[in-house]
């Protein structure tokens, strides 16, 4: 178990600022989710980044397969008048050489979908998501009112809000007593082999693949570390410099 902690400190140590290219963590995500909102994006936008209106989760044949692909952006240049705030696209590209040679900046690796918008990247990097998201799921269990305001206050965007509620009613369905029992013993994130605990297994096996399909960007594929630790394998290290102006 030891030897588990310090391995994982000194990722998250190694990674704690080259996503971040240097800049304070806090910071960087602040400034993405105030520049990011998907009401500053161009079209044509990608099909999937939207708001999932229907349970992924209900239908056994999710999710589709997913294309080996990247989701690029690019700051168009236009400012949108009631903001003042520049607008931005998104784009899927086969490979990153294609993204660079388009003047886009890869934003994670997959296709473009829910939680792909820069207003979600910020949310992603400012913050350990896996106690924040945890305690709207533990909400969710008096409300779904309740849920969706408490990812909201998070500061997801509104597509991302809707893959992340059914993500979390789907593991309280198919992971209650298991992850109940991970929290009532404080069980760590990832057993003493570097495995995940069964509760996060749980929430990986039943709730993942959907998740990952829909939402677009996650942890893992934007290179952002995280306080559970993954193999290196599933890690696509990359940086966030893509910002405009002053921090």
């Amino acid at each position: 178990m030891r030897m588990m902690i310090i391995v994982l400190l000194v990722q998250l140590f190694a990674f704690s600022w080259s996503d971040t290219c240097g800049q304070d963590r806090v910071v960087l995500g602040d400034w993405f989710v105030s520049h990011g909102s998907p009401d500053l994006l161009e079209d044509p936008i990608p099909p999937l980044v939207s708001a999932v209106t229907t349970d992924p989760y209900s239908d056994p044949s999710n999710p589709p397969p997913s294309p080996d692909v990247y989701c690029a952006m690019q700051w168009s240049g236009n400012i949108d008048p009631s903001s003042g705030l520049q607008k931005y696209r998104l784009k899927n590209f086969a490979t990153e050489a294609e993204a660079a040679a388009a003047n886009y900046s890869i934003t994670h690796k997959g296709h473009c979908a829910s939680c792909s918008t820069l207003q979600d990247l910020g949310v992603y990097i400012r913050q350990n998501l896996t106690d924040s998201t945890r305690k709207c799921g533990m909400e969710g269990i008096v409300s779904k009112k309740a849920q969706k305001k408490c990812l909201k206050a998070i500061g997801f965007s509104k597509p991302c809000i809707s893959i992340w509620s059914y993500n979390i009613y789907n593991t309280r369905s198919k992971c209650f007593w298991t992850c109940m029992w991970s929290k009532m013993t404080d069980e760590p994130f990832n057993k003493p082999d570097g495995s995940l605990n069964d509760c996060l297994q749980c929430d990986e096996d039943k709730s993942g693949p959907n998740f990952k399909y829909f939402s677009g960007r996650t942890r893992r594929n934007s290179g952002i570390p995280s306080s559970i630790h993954r193999p290196d394998s599933q890690v696509y290290h990359m940086e966030h410099c893509y910002w405009y102006g002053d921090l």
